[in-house]
């Protein structure tokens, strides 16, 4: 690939000589900067607009990347995708350690403290009304045999009364009380997985790119507006909001939804989409309801994520996903049945309608609201009762295959994109920046081929991205709601 450090000459003189940018402080950018410092790169630069070392990446002080989240799934249920599954593996034991590390540390980031678990082991909970699906069983036959034992069906008699022996908490079975209510569910208990407080993690992965000497140049002023190019081409570096022209050789755009906007040719390969969050606070008096969702008594849990519909009544219930409770009682849905998209951007340059994120809106769709409080009704009424504390879009990158680029653009010397995390890339953050390195040094591996510049097909789906500004799922075509609407009343029991 034209514009990839190939030569070894080269890569030494960029590894210990030349400056690295880092476009983007979100998961992405975080683990390449990273895992470039921890591989001896000499000098990289985190760019980014929000004051993350000082906000925390927090949501509720406006951070909008999807990086900025209460939590986020951590699992290794990946069907046939066996590669990815292998990746979490190895992400969940860094995961332990950062926690270990994070107990212990003297110094930490603002908003972290030596009492929070960046990951908690909660366990999660697949579930469907109708056996499991082709996915789940690839999953389990791809799940290594020394920890098979991890694995529950929710209704084999003898894995439930195994999980009784080793302490597991009958409600992490049933946590909506189906089987009482002789309410048909079926599903796997992962003993593996569970939740990351997201944004802490994010807080604590920056702290560590400091300690291992990345610099960081955080800020309105640090807004990346344009690379800059050489005659021949090459890149020379990257000019910020106040106009300052920052040097770099290598020049790594990982902003997220944002990220097709500004490098043209990455869009018929990626898009901003869109997934609904409704988040729920629990009452500080209601005990009974922080016990039930304390992630002790409470999994991560999944409600027929492949089933969801585009139908005229909007009756399907699916493409479901939610958590346990923060720490400051917090109770999270999300939904990813449909992905919305917003073609309202016109880039500069070739005038080409984008989808591009759009944050700062406290609404969801209807169809969203609608599906996350029909599964509600029937089998988490006492939320319904409270009101939504907040709904928002979180917007991800979608590629054609749900495959990461990562990969030098082609024909633009020492440009490079990092993103495409379609929705699944965050457990990732503490070891994919290792693929990175290993895309910049030219190695050739079972990673750096499936995150290689690719075309999207030229007939047939291409995960939503044939569709543009015509299809069904743009923001200019949704109603937007804020609340829970009146009961609704419907025949489908999901």
């Amino acid at each position: 690939m034209e514009g990839a450090p190939r030569a070894q000459g080269v890569r030494q003189e960029l590894k210990y000589c030349k400056p690295i940018a880092v476009i983007g402080a979100g998961v992405f950018g975080l683990t390449s900067a990273l895992h470039l410092a921890k591989a001896g790169y000499k000098d990289v630069t985190i760019f980014d607009y929000q004051e993350y070392d000082k906000n925390g990446y927090s949501v509720r002080e406006g951070c909008d990347a999807a990086s900025a989240d209460e939590n986020k799934i951590l699992r290794a249920s990946y069907g046939e995708r066996k590669m990815y599954q292998d990746l979490a593996f190895q992400a969940m034991e860094v995961w332990q350690e950062w926690n270990e590390q994070v107990k212990t540390s003297v110094i930490l980031p603002s908003h972290v403290s030596n009492t929070d678990q960046l990951w908690v082991n909660s366990g999660f909970l697949r579930l469907s009304d109708n056996g499991l699906d082709e996915h789940e069983h690839i999953t389990q036959e791809n799940f290594p045999a020394e920890i098979r034992h991890t694995q529950y069906r929710i209704t084999d008699p003898q894995r439930v009364a195994d999980a009784a022996k080793n302490g597991i908490p009958v409600t992490k079975f049933d946590p909506f009380d189906r089987r009482a209510r002789e309410l048909s569910t079926d599903g796997m208990f992962d003993g593996t997985g569970g939740y990351i407080l997201a944004s802490k993690a994010c807080s604590w992965a920056l702290h560590l790119c400091k300690q291992h000497g990345v610099k960081l140049r955080l800020g309105p002023s640090y807004r990346f507006t344009t690379c800059n190019y050489s005659c021949s081409g090459s890149v020379t570096g990257v000019t910020t909001a106040d106009g300052t022209l920052h040097p770099a050789s290598l020049v790594i755009v990982a902003c997220g939804g944002w990220t097709p906007s500004l490098v043209p040719e990455s869009d018929t390969i990626i898009e901003a989409t869109a997934g609904s969050v409704l988040t729920v606070r629990l009452p500080k008096n209601r005990e009974d309801l922080w016990k039930k969702f304390d992630p002790e008594n409470f999994p991560v849990w999944s409600w027929k994520m492949s089933s969801y519909t585009k139908d005229v009544n909007r009756t399907s219930v699916g493409g479901l996903y939610g958590f346990p409770r923060t720490p400051d009682g917090i109770v999270k849905f999300g939904f990813r049945g449909a992905k919305w998209t917003n073609y309202t951007h016109v880039r500069s340059g070739d005038g080409r309608l984008v989808s591009y994120p759009k944050t700062g809106e406290q609404e969801v769709p209807e169809p969203a609201m609608e599906v996350v409080q029909k599964f509600c009704e029937v089998n988490l009424p006492e939320l319904v009762q409270l009101p939504v504390e907040k709904g928002r879009m979180c917007w991800y990158t979608d590629s054609t295959d749900n495959e990461f680029l990562i990969d030098f653009v082609p024909d633009r010397k020492g440009l490079m994109v990092a993103t495409g995390g379609s929705g699944h890339g965050f457990k990732f953050l503490p070891v994919l920046g290792t693929k990175v390195v290993d895309i910049i040094e030219g190695k050739n591996t079972e990673f750096t081929r499936a995150f290689s510049w690719r075309q999207r097909p030229a007939a047939g789906s291409a995960n939503g991205l044939e569709e543009g500004p015509e299809g069904w799922r743009t923001l200019d075509k949704q109603k937007m709601t804020s609340q829970w609407k009146a009961k609704l009343r419907t025949n489908h029991s999901p």
